[in-house]
């Protein structure tokens, strides 16, 4: 017997189970970043766990976050009913915020435009899809307006880099965005309602 083929069979048989098993601790316990066209927005994918009790999902790792978002300085939870719009938001000058979002429950749409006079992607419109529990999230950095629209009843987080300035909010109307204008919305604030159109921004 060739004991020397039996170690050299045992170390790759370890290499192999080590490398599934880190690769297995990598996806668990690591955010993922993905890069869009628009510079300063990621869709980021995070720890999600299912069995049979139900889902986990851990959307907030500081030391991970904190490198591209900052800090986090408030949290909002907001539920809306199915064809509900909010939005678009922003903050001006030193209130502007980076935004971290997640859908909890329900499913929602995500828009964002940028209103970055300096950037190649200026007026230009971002979307995305978000399901409950997904293990999916989006980073909108300051200097975007943002929005969000319910398919069906949904539960979301909002996580900002800065605390809400009601003297330095801006905001544009929902309708004046192009992708939106045929979304069912059956429910929008009167404040949202009065925002400029988009082209008086711009």
């Amino acid at each position: 017997m060739n004991c020397s083929h039996l170690t050299n069979s045992t170390s790759f048989i370890i290499f192999f189970i080590n490398t599934v098993f880190l690769t297995i601790y990598l996806w668990l316990y690591f955010m993922k970043f993905h890069d869009t066209k628009f510079k300063g927005l990621y869709i980021v994918d995070f720890v999600r766990f299912e069995d049979e009790r139900g889902v986990l999902v851990k959307p907030w790792v500081a030391d991970e976050l904190e490198k591209i978002f900052g800090y986090n300085m408030e949290t909002y939870m907001t539920s809306s009913k199915a064809g509900t719009m909010r939005g678009l938001h922003y903050q001006k000058g030193s209130e502007a915020q980076n935004k971290f979002v997640t859908c909890l429950s329900g499913k929602i749409e995500d828009v964002a435009v940028d209103l970055r006079h300096n950037s190649t992607t200026y007026g230009e419109v971002f979307n995305i899809t978000l399901n409950k529990m997904d293990g999916c999230g989006v980073i909108i950095p300051e200097g975007f307006a943002h929005g969000i629209y319910a398919y069906e009843d949904s539960l979301y987080a909002a996580f900002s880099s800065k605390d809400y300035a009601p003297h330095d909010e801006g905001g544009v109307l929902w309708s004046s965005i192009p992708i939106l204008r045929d979304f069912p919305v059956t429910f929008v604030s009167k404040k949202d309602a009065q925002l400029p159109a988009l082209k008086e921004i711009l």
